[in-house]
């Protein structure tokens, strides 16, 4: 993994974590407090963010050029699919886990991808893009 996706990945991690506090205290105030909206919550903003990094992972080495980087992105795709269909199937089964609270953070990188482009738009850093 090069720098510039690691550090897209930690940038990432950071929001969507800060993005969970954000859900749980609200899932508190609806009285939806508790250990399965912890866990369900936690559990979320993992997996986005191991999605996030699987799709650079993919991409960058996509990029470089490799035969049959048109097959591998699409394996990647189905895998990263694949995992998010597995966490969520496997939430809605047990009872130690809020599913509500594990879909809505896979939904954060997406909304962290908008607040560093506008950080850095409002910074007026137009060389990194994420």
């Amino acid at each position: 993994m090069s720098k510039v996706l690691l550090k897209e990945i930690r940038n990432i991690a950071i929001i969507t974590f800060i993005l969970g506090a954000v859900q749980f205290l609200i899932a508190s105030i609806a009285g939806f407090f508790g250990v399965p909206a912890l866990l369900g919550t936690l559990l979320g903003c993992a997996i986005a963010v191991i999605n996030f990094a699987l799709m650079g992972m993919v991409l960058e080495f996509s990029m470089h050029g490799k035969s049959a980087a048109a097959g591998f992105t699409g394996f990647g795709y189905i895998l990263r699919l694949a995992l998010i269909a597995l966490v969520v199937i496997w939430a809605m089964k047990v009872d130690y886990l809020n599913y509500v609270c594990v879909i809505i953070p896979l939904l954060f990188p997406q909304a962290a991808v908008f607040v560093i482009n506008f950080i850095r738009k409002r910074n007026g850093d137009k060389n990194e893009r994420t």
